[in-house]
């Protein structure tokens, strides 16, 4: 049974700001905390972020999704997670912000320069090396098989997990998945909006491609703020992916995420997990994730009415509400 929680018309104020540093653009970006690197055992590099007051409690880290770095629009809930005595972990995905940069496979090559099990290895990097006795998962749309792979291969350590806008399967699935496919419309609308500058300094074309893309999903007209936010969070992303290398190389992930996610691996997922997915989500039919709850034993599913495959501000707090409930499971 679908469990509804009614949105809110929470605004949210970003978490982040910038201000000049001297790079080959003449600025550079301070995040505020402080950005921190980590070398993992492959070699990779991870650029993360502590956010709120650090104490014995297991840590939210938080798992971006496709081509996103730890500036996308998800402000608003770091700052209700910390309000709640939570601390929040963030990272930047490599080939995106200021983590590695991989090289691009030869023209033509049906090659990816790395897999989603790539991208799972750096989350489980992450917390070896940050020496985490326990943290609570989060992950947003491909964030999301990246999180339960994770979950599924460190049980000791995974107290609990939330898969937030996501699919068992993704684009790619087989027959006995028995899944409808993604949303033609979500997918046609990403393609209209998907249309990048070519000129990697183009300031403001850059600008205006990263709000396309943030806003093309939305279901309601965006608020005042919502833009504001977007323009902020777009601004910030560009200035981090321009310093770090990784304007274009984000756009590694379409492969790696392109292929069948690894659906037989929620089987193994033993902590208290919630599936939070938008009613109006435009790429993810309500099937997936009635799947993923079916998937996951005892999982729960809340779904966002009057929400999409986004995360605007009225769709904060109950996400938050939602994460919370399931992280107080683990502590019972």
């Amino acid at each position: 049974m679908y469990h509804y929680l009614r949105d809110s018309d929470t605004s949210s104020q970003l978490w982040t700001s910038h201000c000049p540093r001297r790079n080959t653009m003449n600025t550079m970006v301070q995040l505020n905390p402080p950005e921190q690197f980590a070398t993992l055992p492959s070699g990779c590099t991870i650029c993360y972020q502590v956010c709120g007051e650090q104490t014995s409690a297991p840590p939210v880290l938080i798992i971006a999704g496709h081509g996103s770095s730890m500036t996308q629009k998800i402000g608003g809930l770091i700052n209700l997670l910390t309000k709640q005595s939570y601390w929040v972990i963030l990272f930047d995905h490599r080939d995106t912000g200021l983590s590695s940069v991989f090289p691009t496979p030869p023209e033509g090559s049906s090659e990816s320069a790395y897999t989603i099990t790539d991208l799972a290895d750096d989350v489980i990097g992450l917390i070896h090396h940050l020496q985490l006795d326990a943290v609570h998962l989060v992950g947003f749309s491909m964030g999301g098989p990246i999180a339960w792979q994770v979950a599924a291969r460190l049980p000791a350590k995974v107290a609990s997990l939330a898969l937030c806008l996501t699919s068992p399967v993704g684009r790619q699935q087989l027959p006995t998945d028995n899944l409808p496919p993604m949303h033609l419309e979500g997918q046609w609308l990403l393609g209209e909006a998907f249309d990048p500058p070519q000129d990697e300094n183009a300031y403001e074309a850059w600008v205006q491609f990263y709000m396309g893309l943030d806003l093309c999903l939305a279901t309601q007209p965006p608020t005042a703020a919502e833009r504001k936010d977007s323009r902020r969070q777009s601004e910030l992303t560009y200035r981090r992916d321009r310093e770090g290398g990784t304007v274009f190389s984000k756009f590694h992930h379409s492969r790696a995420s392109g292929v069948r996610w690894p659906r037989e691996m929620l089987k193994q997922v033993k902590c208290p997990t919630v599936v939070i997915h938008g009613a109006k989500d435009q790429l993810f039919p309500a099937e997936h994730a009635a799947a993923l709850r079916d998937d996951v034993d005892g999982a729960r599913l809340v779904v966002l009415e009057n929400c999409g495959h986004e995360l605007p501000h009225r769709a904060q707090q109950p996400m938050v509400d939602a994460i919370c409930e399931n992280m107080a499971r683990q502590q019972r």
